[in-house]
């Protein structure tokens, strides 16, 4: 895109601008209120949170909902994002390793979504990531190989992350958080240490005083298990 180029508007802001000239003007107010909660309760977009001074967990991400976390991250802002791996999930390069380009290229679109300037960004790779094929990394983008497991400051609080729950429950801290599998589904232990696997739900989490939920939108278990829809 050149400079002074405008960006395409997608097709949803054109959705909600038709929608939104069917109305006279002086209900605008009361009509962007209500259509965003129909936008929502459709899981079309996520709740609208404040999300300074929080960390976003999400995992096992297909590239079908990459739209969906870009309107998550619009609408949240979070000051730290971590994704406990297999960026694109719908692409199994674990298991089928002839599928290097498709996972570049969708590795390219979630590493354009993931950052923001004033965003860390923590990446748990998976058993279908490769870091070589990943795009060049900004600087606030940290990353753990998925055999591994790393222990890090976030708003104040200790993480422990990994792919794999078998990495965080060794030396575990306040929040642990892991993905890949559903076999150990989320808890917290009699010393009050989190236990959290993403891929039952994207979790919002402020240290010390709480975590909001949103649910995955329609389809990505379906996605992430490759079957069709």
């Amino acid at each position: 895109m050149g400079p002074g180029t405008k960006a395409r508007p997608g097709r949803f802001n054109g959705l909600w601008k038709k929608l939104r000239g069917i109305f006279p003007e002086d209900s605008g107010r009361s009509f962007d209120l209500l259509l965003d909660k129909c936008l929502v309760r459709a899981g079309w977009i996520p709740e609208m949170m404040d999300g300074t001074g929080k960390i976003l967990h999400i995992s096992d991400t297909p590239t079908r909902m990459y739209g969906y976390m870009a309107r998550l991250l619009r609408r949240v802002n979070p000051s730290v994002v971590v994704h406990t791996g297999d960026l694109a999930d719908d692409i199994k390069l674990g298991l089928y390793p002839g599928e290097a380009e498709r996972y570049r290229a969708a590795a390219r679109r979630i590493m354009d979504i993931l950052p923001a300037p004033h965003r860390k960004v923590v990446l748990a790779l998976g058993n279908h990531d490769k870091r070589e094929l990943l795009p060049p990394l900004p600087s606030q983008c940290v990353i753990c190989d998925n055999d591994e497991a790393m222990d890090i400051t976030l708003c104040g609080e200790k993480f422990r992350v990994s792919h794999y729950f078998r990495y965080v429950i060794d030396k575990p801290a306040r929040y642990n958080l892991f993905g890949h599998s559903m076999e150990r589904p989320s808890f917290s232990d009699d010393g009050e240490r989190c236990f959290l696997n993403g891929l039952e739900m994207m979790r919002l989490i402020d240290p010390g005083a709480g975590i909001a939920v949103f649910n995955y939108p329609k389809g990505t278990n379906d996605a992430r298990l490759a079957r069709s829809i």
